[in-house]
């Protein structure tokens, strides 16, 4: 059983009760899929409109050339 938080809330690391020795059990079903962390982009060195459609982005900083096979050598 999941110990709950002040709140009522249910946390997905229980340490009271932890059947293998010292440590802790997960509940995975009360874990998230995924997190994610995404830096605010600077806005700076913005492309013209055209140039950015072209390049399919705005952000010059992001623009990094796609180099597929050349970068892999099938020798």
């Amino acid at each position: 059983m999941a110990m709950e938080k002040p709140n009522g809330a249910k946390c997905a690391v229980n340490t009271q009760n932890a059947k293998n020795g010292p440590g802790f059990v997960i509940n995975h079903n009360l874990l998230a899929l995924a997190m994610g962390f995404v830096p605010d982009q600077v806005w700076q060195n913005i492309y013209n409109d055209d140039v950015a459609l072209a390049r399919g982005t705005i952000f010059a900083d992001l623009d990094k050339p796609f180099i597929g096979e050349e970068a892999v050598s099938c020798d």
